[in-house]
């Protein structure tokens, strides 16, 4: 059935009054009691808590540490934990609740033990992280007998991002050093950042060549049991199959655990060691840091050397040894580094000059750890930044979910279809900006203005029939002849010219991000519809380009007749009110 809808902006709500709604929420009990071993005090914990409590419904599971300690305070004598809590569940199947003593995988926070292990092996008088790395390696070929310790823990070696190999992949230490000096380079050793997993595996072979030891006995001996973490490493902590979570797919499926996943009998292959994989516990965390805070590990001259952020990397960063350094908004130093492979994911975040550490972790990817810990959990405990509140559901019998159902035009050609599910509502719009399915975009024009130019500039040539200028920005090493790619996307153009009529223009949405790389997402408006394009550009050539189809976003219920869409990676709400004459209205609410 055909039904009306009007469409109205609501104004912007505050930060404070969204916290404060979160706040009065805790105060009605929203947030469940705390179980053995978990930590909260104080109402910078007390908004985080509820924010996260409240989460869980809509798809986050894991554990979250925080600590604080007063300002010039001594974190040794002084420093406490504020909040320590897990949510949601560790193993879907068994119905076996995630608990803040779960061991999971870090992936590339395992990056600062390996530029600590090297620091260590400095203090030692075993090497130096200016030295070549010829000096410890054999064979490595003249293009890369520049190359030093120092560029490899600073992802400056001029290695290619990714040599093809899988973390699953149980390939030897020695036969991944080789591949690695074999590949070509992307550029000259410290001419430029490029992330480089196996640059940092290459320093965790030579880690063992000057030690004498195997990577994790020797980080373990020397940084681990020093820094009393016993619940760290990959395989020597033996711990039981219930401490560690189950890996979840974006829609819930099984995936399984790192651990063991593909492994030599001595822990995971080259490709994954001394760049991932290492598994670690909330507490043992927090022990790094303490140990960080002091000289357990690192003499001051080593740590100072090894959190100094050297070159810069992403936007206002510079990277240290296995370490971003960066500047919060409040104005003081953070030294951060996340890890994640697309199923595990964990934020370690010092906030030095205010005396706070936030450490999450998460076994799924529809709310990643790597995302809350910088932007929802920080703004909460500083209340420094708006935070919308998830909503607190109720349920609707399904009679009237049923009534709901149906297509309501938007009035600017489009049109929602609203569904009732086996649990609610779903909706899908024609326009998948509407409900935020494409995920956080910086806005045309910023950071990637460049990027989004070079977008336009070549679809204005392919909507023309020209596709030479997108066949050159793919740098096709494959040898692909021209007149493929040219069949490809006339075929492509074709297609949407008649689904949506005649081509008008390019409009620039903003710029996602696509497995780390930008994506720059485009509207391309024909003379009856238009059609959702991404174009992911990698460091150095276009990488590739994905047309977006609508996709149902989930509803949930405040009332009979209030929905609310909530995706914890927008600044707003999209809320939808049924009215009694067959309309909807919608509301954004906090923008």
């Amino acid at each position: 059935m055909m039904k009306t809808i009007r469409k109205k902006v609501a104004g912007v709500v505050a930060g404070c009054a969204l916290v404060a709604a979160g706040a009065q929420a805790l105060a009605q009990g929203s947030a469940p009691p705390l179980r053995a071993g978990e930590v909260r005090q104080g109402a910078e914990a007390a908004r985080v808590d509820d924010y996260l409590s409240r989460l869980v419904a809509h798809g986050f599971s894991g554990a979250v540490l925080i600590a604080a300690v007063p300002n010039g305070g001594n974190w040794a004598t002084e420093g406490r934990v504020v909040l320590k809590r897990a949510y949601g569940f560790a193993n879907r199947e068994s119905r076996l609740p995630y608990t803040v003593d779960m061991v999971s995988c870090i992936g590339s926070v395992t990056k600062q033990f390996t530029g600590a292990a090297i620091m260590k092996l400095e203090m030692m008088g075993k090497l130096k992280t200016g030295d070549l790395i010829s000096m410890y390696l054999p064979g490595v070929p003249a293009d890369k007998a520049g190359i030093t310790i120092h560029h490899l823990l600073t992802h400056t070696a001029g290695f290619s991002g990714d040599l093809g190999g899988s973390d699953e992949m149980p390939i030897e230490r020695d036969a991944l050093v080789a591949k690695v000096l074999a590949a070509p380079l992307a550029a000259r050793p410290g001419e430029q950042f490029e992330y480089s997993n196996e640059g940092f595996s290459v320093a965790g072979a030579i880690v063992e060549r000057v030690s004498g030891q195997g990577y994790e006995a020797f980080l373990r001996e020397h940084l681990f049991l020093p820094a009393d973490m016993s619940d760290t490493g990959y395989l020597a902590p033996a711990w039981p199959l219930t401490r560690l979570p189950m890996g979840y797919g974006p829609e819930g499926e099984p995936w399984g655990r790192v651990y063991k996943n593909g492994w030599l009998p001595d822990g995971p292959g080259w490709y994954l060691r001394a760049n991932g994989g290492i598994q670690a516990s909330l507490d043992d965390l927090y022990r790094w840091h303490l140990a960080l805070e002091s000289t357990k590990v690192l003499s001051v001259e080593a740590r100072t050397k090894y959190l100094t952020g050297h070159v810069p990397s992403m936007g206002g960063e510079k990277y240290a040894y296995g370490w971003g350094v960066e500047t919060s908004r409040r104005g003081g130093t953070v030294i951060s580094h996340n890890g994640g492979n697309g199923l595990f994911f964990t934020d370690f975040r010092r906030y030095i000059d205010e005396g706070v550490v936030i450490i999450a972790m998460s076994n799924q990817p529809v709310i990643p750890a790597t995302q809350l810990a910088p932007r929802q959990l920080e703004a909460l405990y500083f209340n420094d930044a708006p935070v919308v509140m998830p909503p607190v559901a109720v349920e609707v019998p399904r009679a009237q979910r049923d009534a709901l159902a149906g297509t309501y035009p938007t009035g600017t050609g489009g049109q929602l279809v609203v569904r009732s599910t086996e649990s609610g509502l779903e909706v899908e719009s024609d326009d998948p900006t509407l409900f935020g399915t494409l995920g956080p975009m910086t806005p045309p024009g910023g950071r990637f203005a460049e990027l989004e130019q070079r977008t336009v500039q070549l679809l204005e040539a392919s909507a023309k029939g020209d596709f030479r200028p997108i066949y050159e920005a793919f740098k096709f090493e494959d040898g692909r002849p021209f007149e493929n790619v040219q069949a490809n996307h006339t075929r492509f153009w074709q297609q949407w010219r008649q689904q949506h009529g005649d081509f008008q223009r390019v409009e620039l949405l903003g710029t996602g991000s696509a497995q780390g790389d930008p994506a720059v997402t485009v509207r391309l408006r024909f003379a009856k519809g238009a059609q959702i394009v991404q174009y992911i550009w990698g460091p150095r050539r276009l990488a590739g380009w994905r047309d977006l189809p609508s996709a149902p976003a989930a509803l949930v219920a405040e009332s009979a007749r209030s929905w609310v869409h909530y995706n914890y990676r927008l600044p707003h709400l999209v809320r939808l009110r049924f009215g009694a004459d067959g309309g909807v209205t919608i509301d954004f609410v906090g923008r």
